[in-house]
């Protein structure tokens, strides 16, 4: 007689492949337990079910706890304070740790309370894919050692090319954010400009006076990782032209045009135009349309940061909004913004798939990486300088593998298309309009009940899920109660006051001089009610100062 196995013990899974009489390690899985090198306390699957269990105790309690506690640099260090361990913790421990020290010390990103930065309510499913992607550990820098993960990256940044409408021979990578991309844009802008790419530059060379002519323009609601973007690229701060903005925060084309013509009298060479598909501030767009023309006209590389917008691309109602993006020479998104993707999960797609290539292709010894055979006879070339150079010929989509360490900046990179891949099939492109659609109706019903407040002024264009808007107190017969100052003072003291009392958190900003609040919709379970709620906690908060002043 067999052994009765005791019901209270968690059953053995099956594997999920080769489950049938043709599996040889059928047997020797099922009996044997999962190999635990590292887990004292646990298996696997007994600390996996724990954190499981923790995951979603955090998610279903963020709308019964504070979105930000009153917390301080110095009191974060003590509650954190403690010695390297010179023994194990036991699982148990660690859990307890996760709920008590730093659950309660977490900005409660996820909440329909908060409306800070572009941080989503991520999707369960990548949350999982997370730790699926750490459980494989895949570099995905070569085929080699990430084969199924260079190919469903491969995969979705196709979905993402033909999304923004890009050629068939566009291409693009992941990276690890937006900033990355916007700084790797530029340096294709760069190398488009001077004529070269990684195997028609001669290491010995120094990049010459040419470099120090060329000219980038972007809008003055432009994100900071273009001033990173030109110090690490080894450009002056001055090459970057910060072009005025026009009454709803977009680029001033007339300002543009006047900067490019004077540039050019000068002896300058403008190198790069970057479009804002959604800038942080305000989700103003400019016009990319307006934009493409310009670039093509004085024969500048065209550069669309749609970090934060670009997700409209997946609703057909409001995808016009970025009309001319599909002319773009590069595009970044960031699917940890809109596409409610967890940290992190950049990307940049490029029109010229081969270009991007050849922008960044080494070849370390230690990859085992070769040319195709057919192409060994153009594999070296000789340079100008007389000295033989590495070229290969080979486009991404001609070649058998795709190594996408040849593809950017980054060398060692995590299998994130892995969440977003997973994401797309789960969801469904018009789930993720609909989401998309319901934030920025959100956004516009925030605007339109702050309309009716005389105390408060809506700034900028209020055209995706950002809302701007001023605290401006006024007495019975509407006359401003304060000057500019005080009301810049009175905002600030209005987001702190919300930020203490926990019931919401939003950011403050300045436009045009003065300090605004900054409200971001960016939650596919936020409802009416929450941005109802959302004008209650404000309008009170702004009694309280006004009673205390």
């Amino acid at each position: 007689m067999g052994t009765k196995r005791n019901e209270d013990q968690p059953r053995k899974a099956r594997p999920l492949a080769m489950q049938g009489p043709d599996d040889p390690f059928a047997e020797s899985r099922e009996d044997s337990a999962l190999s635990d090198c590292s887990l004292e306390e646990s298996s696997v699957r007994e600390l996996g079910y724990a954190f499981v269990d923790l995951i979603a105790e955090y998610l279903q309690g963020l709308e019964g706890r504070r979105v930000y506690g009153p917390m301080s640099p110095a009191g974060m260090d003590e509650i954190f304070a403690e010695d390297l361990p010179e023994e194990p913790t036991a699982a148990a421990e660690l859990i307890q740790d996760c709920r008590t020290r730093v659950f309660p010390n977490t900005m409660a990103i996820g909440s329909r309370r908060y409306f800070g930065m572009m941080n989503p309510a991520p999707l369960p499913v990548a949350i999982f894919a997370e730790a699926l992607a750490a459980a494989m550990n895949q570099n995905a820098a070569s085929w080699r050692h990430a084969p199924a993960g260079t190919a469903i990256e491969k995969r979705v940044i196709r979905w993402l090319c033909n999304l923004f409408g890009l050629p068939e021979n566009s291409f693009g990578t992941m990276t690890e954010g937006g900033s990355l991309a916007n700084i790797t844009g530029l340096k294709l802008a760069i190398n488009r400009s001077l004529g070269r790419d990684f195997s028609h530059v001669d290491p010995g060379d120094p990049p010459g006076p040419e470099m120090a002519k060329l000219t980038f323009y972007v809008s003055s609601q432009g994100h900071y990782s273009f001033d990173k973007a030109v110090d690490l690229l080894g450009l002056g701060r001055s090459q970057l032209r910060k072009i005025p903005q026009d009454e709803i925060f977009r680029i001033d084309l007339e300002a543009l045009e006047t900067s490019l013509r004077s540039d050019i009298d000068a002896g300058l060479k403008p190198c790069c135009i970057i479009g804002i598909g959604g800038c942080t501030n305000t989700g103003s767009i400019d016009k990319l349309d307006r934009l493409a023309e310009l670039s093509r006209r004085y024969g500048c590389w065209f550069h669309v940061d749609a970090a934060y917008g670009g997700a409209v691309m997946l609703s057909e109602m409001y995808g016009p909004m970025l009309r001319g993006i599909e002319e773009a020479d590069s595009i970044t998104v960031d699917p940890h913004k809109w596409f409610y993707m967890p940290f992190s999960a950049g990307g940049i797609l490029v029109r010229d798939g081969d270009f991007l290539r050849k922008s960044f292709l080494v070849h370390p010894e230690y990859y085992m990486e070769k040319v195709l055979q057919d192409e060994e006879e153009n594999a070296t070339e000789t340079n100008g300088h007389g000295r033989r150079v590495m070229t290969d010929s080979r486009g991404f989509h001609r070649g058998d593998k795709v190594n996408f360490f040849q593809y950017g900046i980054q060398g060692s990179r995590r299998m994130n298309a892995l969440k977003l891949w997973l994401a797309f099939k789960k969801v469904g492109r018009r789930q993720y309009a609909a989401w998309i659609e319901k934030d920025i109706e959100l956004a516009r019903i925030l605007a339109a009940r702050m309309r009716r407040h005389p105390d408060y002024r809506i700034l900028g264009p209020n055209t995706l899920g950002v809302c701007n808007f001023r605290w401006e107190p006024r007495d019975e017969a509407g006359r401003l109660r304060f000057d500019a100052e005080r009301n810049d003072e009175l905002n600030r003291r209005l987001q702190e006051v919300v930020e203490h009392q926990g019931d919401a958190w939003f950011s403050y900003t300045v436009l045009d001089g003065r300090v605004a609040l900054r409200v971001n919709v960016e939650n596919r379970c936020m409802e009416q009610s929450d941005i109802e709620r959302l004008v209650e906690v404000i309008c009170r908060a702004s009694e309280e100062i006004l009673a205390g002043s």
